[in-house]
């Protein structure tokens, strides 16, 4: 049996218009013509794809899995061109990262600083994305990977046919504050205090919530995506702020801050790369397994 691409063509048009003689009007083909081209089809495979005693067109169980595997694959070609002519230009392509946007100023820029080397004519653009949204902008083309943090439970909300997932390193996220003029610190968990916060769609927001909600005695004073805005408003000696360790070592060892007390509330977090399983080229793949050889 030998795949034909018209029959997806087909397919979608049967479900599109419901009927026999405008999906043949779609295709530009006589009805009786186009009723022939499905019982091809349905000769072909050895199975009904439609119910012969319905009213109105109506796909059998079979025809219904047929019909989401045409979807599916009329999706992934319109996302490979769509992909194609936004980032195709002279037979270079773009390697586009979406990375959480703790992640972006530290973290980011050392991973990626042996393959930046190793590779002298890569071209690298950086979106600001938490894991929701850089899972759609995988899916839909708009990236080639995803850094991000991730927990076991969200990665079992995806289809892991469709996705490669590859955890990078486990990342300690710390409460952290400003000293005060005489070395100590200026908040402490013991006492209430202001919580510089991630906003509800930031993925360490729910994290830092589940650790300290209805434990500890604060009020938020501030939310925001961005832990580097976080980081400067703790400087600021504004409140207390959960931060990535990596995010702050410099300024704990110059005792720009400090770490509270507490390693109760002490957070760990995993950080996964992520690609689609279908690549768009074969340098996706390839940054893909110097990246997985870096880190293993």
């Amino acid at each position: 049996m030998t795949l034909e691409i018209r029959w997806i063509e087909d397919l979608l048009a049967l479900e599109q218009e419901k009927s026999i003689s405008q999906a043949a009007a779609l295709r530009h083909v006589t009805q009786s013509a186009f009723t022939r081209r499905i019982q091809n089809i349905e000769n072909s495979l050895g199975f009904q794809i439609l119910k012969r005693y319905s009213k109105n067109i109506d796909f059998t169980e079979a025809g219904q899995v047929l019909l989401a595997s045409a979807k599916n694959i009329q999706n992934q070609l319109t996302t490979t061109i769509k992909y194609l002519e936004k980032n195709v230009k002279h037979d270079e392509l773009t390697v586009k990262f979406a990375v959480s946007h703790s992640l972006i100023t530290q973290f980011f820029p050392r991973f990626i600083q042996e393959l930046a080397m190793d590779m002298t004519d890569l071209k690298l653009e950086i979106i600001a994305s938490n894991f929701k949204q850089g899972m759609r902008l995988l899916k839909d083309g708009s990236c080639d990977f995803l850094i991000s943090y991730c927990d076991q439970k969200t990665l079992e909300q995806f289809d892991r046919s469709l996705f490669e997932f590859y955890k990078i390193v486990e990342m300690e996220i710390l409460p952290v504050t400003a000293l005060d003029h005489d070395g100590t610190a200026k908040y402490s968990l013991d006492q209430s205090f202001p919580l510089l916060s991630y906003s509800k769609q930031a993925y360490l927001r729910n994290c830092v919530d589940e650790a300290i909600e209805n434990k500890l005695d604060y009020r938020t004073l501030y939310e925001t995506d961005n832990a580097g805005d976080l980081k400067e408003l703790v400087l600021q000696g504004l409140g207390v702020a959960w931060l990535p360790k990596l995010l702050v070592e410099r300024e704990i060892q110059e005792n720009k801050l400090k770490v509270l007390d507490g390693k109760q509330y002490y957070l760990f977090q995993d950080v996964y790369l992520v690609k689609r399983e279908m690549s768009f080229s074969n340098r996706i793949d390839y940054i893909w397994n110097i990246l997985i050889q870096k880190n293993k």
